[in-house]
Parts: structure tokens; sequence; C-alpha cells
């Protein structure tokens, strides 16, 4: 069997050893330190595998990663960049100026369905119901109930 030997310094190991015991990682990160280790005394690719239940391609992807760029890159992973928002800051401002303001006639609140259509209408964006609800419960707005809809001061008064 062949194995895929790293030898890892002192100061690495002790970083390892630490990621493994303390209980401050998470399970990736405590794996892929495992791996490192595991490669370091020697051991093949099978038997880390078998050893800590992961994949064979996951110990062959860590050591990839440790000899080509390093110990951090082999155990973390990489910063995602997310999808990039859907709505302008005017676009979400005119949002929640939307849910903040009086209902249409004949209604008593904003439903999710009214305020995708009136987004749709106005500022030709297309967003889910469960997106617009996200966003409007990120700021605490929850147009449904009495206290977040700014009335003007004659309303219901004759």
């Amino acid at each position: 069997m062949r194995t895929s030997a790293i030898q890892l310094s002192e100061e690495d190991i002790t970083k390892l050893t630490d990621i493994t015991k303390k209980g401050q990682h998470n399970a990736r990160t405590v794996y892929r330190a495992k791996v490192l280790l595991l490669t370091h005394q020697g051991k093949s690719k099978i038997i880390i595998a078998l050893q800590l239940d992961i994949s064979q391609s996951t110990v062959r992807s860590v050591r990839h990663h440790y000899r080509e760029e390093g110990i951090d890159r082999a155990i973390y992973d990489n910063p995602r960049s997310g999808q990039p928002s859907k709505l302008t800051d005017k676009e979400e401002a005119f949002l929640i100026a939307t849910a903040c303001s009086a209902p249409p006639e004949g209604r008593d609140h904003w439903t999710m369905e009214m305020l995708q259509t009136e987004l749709k209408t106005k500022k030709k964006k297309v967003l889910s119901t469960v997106a617009i609800l996200k966003r409007l419960r990120k700021r605490g707005i929850k147009p449904w109930l009495e206290k977040n809809v700014v009335r003007p001061c004659c309303y219901g008064r004759v």
C-alpha cells in the first residue's frame, strides 16, 4: 500500500492537536485536522477514511490542500461569496416603507402576497414571499401587526 506521508512541524502538530482536543471548532475542521495528524503518522488513505468514517476523496482533498496551500487551507473552508442581493438599497427601502404604510383600502394589514405584488408592480422586481418576510423580520417589521403600520393622524376619524 502506498501512503502519502506528510511531515508536519512541531508547531503544526500542536495546532492540529489543539483543534482535535478543544471543542471550539466545527466537525469538518476537526476531521481535517485528524486527517493530517494520521497522515503524519504514516497511515494510508483507506485506513484514515475507515478510522474517521469519511470518504477517501476527503482524505485526498485535505492532503492536496495541505501540500498546495498550507495548513490553514487544508483545515479551514475558504470564505464563500454568497448570492448577491436581489434588491438595491432603494428597492429595499421602498419595500419597508410600503410595509409600514397604510394598507390598501378595504384591508386592515399588508400580507406578504400584497407586498410581493406591490414590489412587482412598482419596482419591476420579483421576490418570493419568503424573501420578503426575511427582509422584514431582519428589521423587526411585522406589517400584520397594528403597531408597525404608520397611520395618518386623522385615520379613522371623521
